[in-house]
């Protein structure tokens, strides 16, 4: 069966045929029928016309058999000159042809009924003369009563023109619907295919990298879906590795962080304390005999604190030290206050939590940190606003196909409409962020809120369903 199942491909590939040829075909069947139907209803429609002529020829031949029949049961001159009139004015519409009784000075005493009324366009087709008509006398008892005068009626098969002329037209705009709609309804049903590449591409440029095409039956379309398939694959695998090599860099970026904030600590803290124990020493000890190298001691005590307090805002941009001990929370709040108690003058910053933040992984803490700081950073180096929201909101998955996910929204509040949208983009800070929050699976967009000010958005799924995701 293993064996068989290539050649099972090869017949179905074998079968499949191209756009084109598609709808070349649909195209020559739709066509061919259309002919078809131009040719058998002409057909049909003579078989009438002969049927209406053998009627029409038969009609005027019983007319004058009746006529003929009236004057002979007639007892005398008048009740057969009735009898006559009666029978033409009885005759109904003939075609192609108009009867008219007339009596011996000529008069007209009898007319068969008008045929159909001809329009302007069947009256282009009169002709500009008319045969002489034909007369037929009236005989009883061997004595000419009246003449029976039969004239060619030019109006009405002018009429029956008109009438075929608009037949065919209403026939041909018929034809002309259904053979436009048909084609279009193959057209549109051979194209379909290609909106189901277009709106694949479309999730492919908005970042949807898992998206796939299926086998269209095209033998053209499958080639372009197999191809897309294949760069959508190459292209989230290298999607895939390059935001784990973003990972790893992320990752030893903070190592070289946590390792130059405990050089920092240990051995040039370590170092200005001791400088510092030895000026307080020599400041205590020259007080009695030397006030001016007292003085010297004090200011280089003065300085070590200084460096000391420089360093300890050092250590707390290289690496938290409440991140890891208090938890994401107050790491956040301590970084907030901090900003607060420097620029109070200038603006109020106000931090909400919502979800359980202790469930997030120790990377995700440490993004979720270094985004935050970076927007105040960029807050205190950029905007006239007058306050900014920080909120950190963890959602929890409301069925069991969704994905857990911590947001962070940053958004400046009474900002001058005048501000430039723009200057969040200036600098490698935005672009630090993107990529850490993109190594996590996740998205960061900027944008001016409506209200005036900018407003940072991002999102990123916890660490063990992106992991689960990334490995699926």
């Amino acid at each position: 069966m293993i064996a068989g199942a290539p050649c099972a491909r090869r017949d179905v590939r074998a079968v499949t045929m191209h756009l084109h040829t598609r709808l070349l075909l649909g195209i020559a069947l739709v066509t061919l029928i259309a002919v078809g139907l131009s040719i058998l209803l002409p057909l049909s429609a003579g078989r009438e016309e002969v049927s209406r002529e053998t009627d029409a020829s038969l009609q005027l031949a019983r007319l004058l058999l009746e006529v003929q029949r009236g004057v002979a049961a007639a007892v005398n001159d008048s009740q057969a000159l009735e009898a006559a009139a009666a029978r033409v004015r009885l005759a109904g519409p003939l075609r192609h042809v108009r009867v008219q009784l007339l009596d011996q000075a000529g008069r007209v005493i009898a007319l068969s009924p008008p045929g159909e009324s001809a329009g302007a366009l069947a009256r282009a087709f009169l002709p500009s003369s008319t045969p002489a008509p034909l007369a037929y006398p009236i005989v009883f008892h061997g004595a000419t009563l009246a003449q029976l005068r039969v004239s060619s009626n030019p109006l009405s098969e002018a009429a029956e023109i008109g009438q075929r002329a608009e037949r065919d037209l209403v026939m041909l705009v018929l034809t002309i619907l259904v053979v436009g709609s048909t084609i279009f309804w193959i057209v549109r049903v051979g194209l379909r295919p290609l909106a189901q590449i277009q709106a694949a591409l479309t999730r492919l440029e908005g970042g949807e990298l898992e998206t796939r095409l299926p086998r269209l039956g095209l033998k053209d379309l499958d080639e372009i879906s197999a191809r897309f398939n294949h760069c959508a694959a190459v292209m989230q695998a290298e999607a895939t590795q390059r935001r784990e090599l973003t990972r790893r860099l992320i990752d030893v970026e903070e190592d070289e962080r946590s390792r130059l904030a405990r050089e920092l600590h240990d051995e040039l803290g370590q170092r200005l304390t001791a400088i510092k124990v030895d000026a307080a020493y020599i400041a205590r000890e020259s007080a009695a005999f030397s006030p001016q190298i007292q003085s010297c001691a004090r200011e280089l005590e003065q300085l070590a604190s200084g460096i000391m307090e420089l360093i300890r805002g050092m250590l707390a941009r290289l690496r938290p030290h409440g991140l890891e001990t208090l938890g994401l929370h107050e790491a956040l709040q301590e970084l907030v206050n901090g900003w607060q108690m420097r620029l109070a003058e200038r603006f109020s910053c106000r931090l909400s939590f919502r979800g359980r933040s202790d469930s997030l992984s120790p990377d995700l803490n440490i993004t979720v940190y270094r985004v935050v700081q970076e927007c105040l950073t960029n807050v205190v180096r950029h905007s006239r606003a007058h306050s900014v929201s920080v909120d950190v909101d963890v959602q929890e998955p409301q069925h069991l196909s969704a994905v857990a996910i911590v947001c962070v929204e940053v958004r400046e509040l009474d900002a001058p409409r005048d501000a430039a949208p723009e200057r969040w983009s200036e600098g490698t800070g935005l672009l630090g962020m993107r990529e850490r929050v993109a190594a996590h699976g996740g998205e960061l967009t900027i944008k001016v809120d409506p209200n005036g000010g900018m407003l940072l958005r991002a999102w990123m799924p916890l660490a063990q369903h992106f992991d689960e995701l990334a490995h699926a």
